[in-house]
């Protein structure tokens, strides 16, 4: 049983890996399930879709309204999906989870991490990722990454201005280097990435990650 999320800003790669692993895992048997956020239930898929194509020449959500909006999607995803997976004894693989809405809700948005921490500590509890990976690649290789992405429709969060990406970027960083806590007080267990390098190498800073600090060798 394990819970891994993946974190990062765009471009950065991380649900490139995620795909790798969940089929590297998927080969040796394990029985793993991938998902991401927000989303990971048919309700909360639907309030994804909300939440990511907002027009903003018409109206942009306010960050709390924001918040509000992921938070539901979590609430949805942890009771509906999380928690009962690892009742099972599965693997999780997850794009996007809490430190995601520190960066995006809190730093870039303004809104306190106490009001997300009292928020999210309603549904979630105790619960906190046995593993965090955060993605950290220069920004004009990860920018150079979204515009060769044939696959990739751009949404509201991709058409960002260059510096909010940067701002993005750097909470990452932040959250890594001060040790955000959870809303229950722990420190999640945060792996640094570099995401500047190739596929094949970032692939093995992961395997080596999981072996080091869950006993887990793919």
């Amino acid at each position: 049983m394990a819970f891994i999320v993946f974190e990062g800003g765009e471009g950065a790669g991380k649900t490139t890996q995620l795909e790798f692993l969940h089929k590297a895992l998927k080969k040796q048997g394990k029985i793993c399930l991938l998902t991401r956020e927000p989303g990971g239930t048919p309700f909360a898929e639907q309030i994804r879709s909300l939440f990511k194509q907002v027009d903003p020449s018409i109206e942009s959500p306010l960050p709390l309204t924001e918040l509000l909006l992921v938070s539901a999607s979590r609430a949805q995803h942890v009771a509906k999906v999380i928690q009962p997976e690892l009742g099972e004894k599965k693997i999780i693989l997850c794009d996007r989870f809490l430190d995601s809405t520190y960066v995006y809700q809190s730093i870039l948005g303004k809104i306190p991490k106490q009001t997300i921490d009292k928020i999210s500590h309603i549904f979630l509890e105790d619960l906190v990722p046995d593993l965090t990976f955060i993605f950290s690649a220069d920004l004009d290789i990860a920018l150079q990454r979204m515009a060769k992405e044939k696959k990739r429709t751009l949404d509201r969060m991709d058409s960002q201005e260059k510096e909010i990406h940067q701002v993005i970027k750097e909470g990452y960083t932040k959250i890594y280097q001060e040790r955000y806590t959870y809303p229950n007080g722990k420190v999640p267990n945060r792996v640094l990435i570099d995401a500047n390098q190739s596929k094949e190498q970032i692939h093995m800073q992961i395997k080596v990650a999981l072996e080091k600090h869950l006993g887990i060798s793919i």
